[in-house]
This record gives structure tokens, C-alpha cells and sequence, in this order.
């Protein structure tokens, strides 16, 4: 299945938010979609029949449903959903549906985000649709997150907090080290990479190598005047190692990558 970069969806309209409920047993089908949507079961089970594959929705399974995707449904556990349906500008994955398996506690919090927004759109008081698409977009955030690192001592987060806060703002300094962050935390450089990587699930350096292209990702669409610039800014030495490593980290050279994104602006 391809899943959609959340990270691209713009959203434009709220078209409708309902509260559905169905105690039936028949299977549905549709055809005529014309909106993106996305469905959280508040209680009960519903299975999505699409192109031959199976999609669960239920109090731990969040979907996501592409615009004028054909399928069926039937419900297979009395109960009720919320589903958004929106407009909206999406990145360029084919897909006709997207689902998301939420851990317990995040389960939790965005059946807790649908139903909130459910009832801001039924009430339509002041603001109502700001506060609806702050809600879905806080939605989008807590299905994609991330699961939360494993339970770390006092100790590493004390150490390690200062050495990531070093790394954002100083990123450009192209004489860091691991025996310069291991210096910050106040470890010999073998424990402090142990430490790091056990926390981050990366390597300090690693870590260091792609808060420097994302920044460059940002440069390359701004104003900076030249790739040699950027590279600098970024905290390479030269031209040649800055886009090397840019093509290894996305699969595109800096100056494909700012074509690519003029393009897609301009359409």
C-alpha cells in the first residue's frame, strides 16, 4: 500500500463532519466519492472492501479514504464513527485508502480530537471552522507520530538534551564531532555514542547529517543565492560533499530538488 506523506496535505475546505451510526447488517456500496476522508471508529467495527483488499476501521484503527475511490462497506460490530470529509491538496501517491493501527493511548487522544470536532461542526459557533481544521490537522499529527522512545534513565536525557539543542542551532559548524558532543554531555565519546544511539535509534553523526538537509531542503527554496551558499550554510566544506550527501539522503540533487519543488508550485 502507498500511504500519503501527511506532512504535504494542504487542507483546504472542511466539506462536512458527521457522526455516523448503523446498526444493520447490510454491505454498502459507494461510487460516487468526491472528497478526501478520514474515518475513526468511536465504537464497533466496519470492514472497507476496495480493489480486492480488506481495511479495518475500529477504536484502534484510523482511515484515510482517497477521493473518488469506489468500494463497500459493512459493519461488523454495532457502533458509531466521526468521518471528515474534506478538500484539500494532497502529494502525488496513488492510493485508495490509507490506514493507520494506533497505539492505546494515542487511540485515545484522536478518537477524543474526532469527537471534538464533531461537535464544534454540529454547534457551529464562532470560529467553528478554524477550530475544526486546527483539530484535524492536531488528528493527522497524533496517527502519524511517531511511537514515543523507549523509557530512558534521568541521566541520558540530562546529558543527551543539551547535545541535540547544540546540534540545531550550531549545525553549520563544520568541526563537529562526536568527541564535541561528547564533550557537551560529559561522556568519553565511546559511551556518549552508545547513549545517543540507544535513544535516537540513529548515530550522532547521522543525526547531525540530516538536520543539516533538511535545513538545506528549506534553503533550496528560499532566497539563498547559490547551491556553493547553501552548502555552507549547512555545514559542508564543498560543493561536491554537500550534494553528494543531499542525493544519498532524498534521491535527488540540490538543484533537482529546487526544480522539482518550483514545478509543483507553479501547477
Amino acid at each position: 500500500m502507498n500511504t500519503p506523506d501527511m506532512s504535504e496535505l494542504i487542507l483546504k475546505r472542511i466539506v462536512a463532519i458527521n457522526t455516523i451510526y448503523k446498526n444493520d447488517n447490510k454491505t454498502v456500496t459507494r461510487n460516487d466519492r468526491s472528497t478526501y476522508a478520514v474515518t475513526m471508529k468511536i465504537a464497533g467495527r466496519t470492514t472497507y472492501f476496495c480493489k480486492g483488499k480488506k481495511y479495518v476501521s475500529d477504536v484502534k484503527n484510523m482511515l484515510f479514504i482517497d477521493k473518488n475511490a469506489k468500494y463497500q462497506w459493512h459493519m461488523d460490530e454495532r457502533g458509531k464513527c466521526v468521518m471528515i470529509e474534506f478538500e484539500a491538496d494532497m502529494p502525488e501517491t496513488q492510493f485508495d485508502f490509507a490506514d493507520f493501527t494506533l497505539s492505546d493511548t494515542a487511540a485515545k487522544e484522536v478518537s477524543a480530537l474526532f469527537l471534538s470536532a464533531a461537535n464544534l461542526w454540529d454547534m457551529k459557533k464562532d470560529n467553528y471552522m478554524l477550530k475544526c481544521k486546527a483539530l484535524f490537522y492536531r488528528i493527522l499529527d497524533k496517527a502519524t507520530a511517531p511511537e514515543k522512545q523507549q523509557y530512558l534513565p534521568s541521566s541520558y536525557r540530562h546529558a543527551l538534551e543539551p547535545v541535540v539543542n547544540y546540534i540545531h542551532i550550531n549545525y553549520s559548524d563544520r568541526d563537529i564531532t562526536n568527541e564535541t558532543l561528547a564533550a557537551i554531555a560529559g561522556t568519553s565519546t565511546v559511551y556518549f555514542r552508545k547513549m545517543f544511539t540507544k535513544a535516537y535509534n540513529v548515530s550522532p553523526i547521522r543525526y547531525l547529517r540530516s538536520v543539516r538537509i533538511k535545513k538545506a531542503m528549506e534553503l533550496l527554496i528560499s532566497d539563498a543565492a547559490s547551491i556553493s551558499d547553501i552548502a555552507e550554510m549547512a555545514g559542508y566544506g564543498s560543493v561536491y560533499n554537500f550534494s553528494k550527501m543531499f542525493k544519498a539522503e532524498t534521491g535527488a540533487s540540490p538543484s533537482e530538488y529546487a526544480k522539482a519543488y518550483s514545478n509543483r508550485v507553479k501547477q
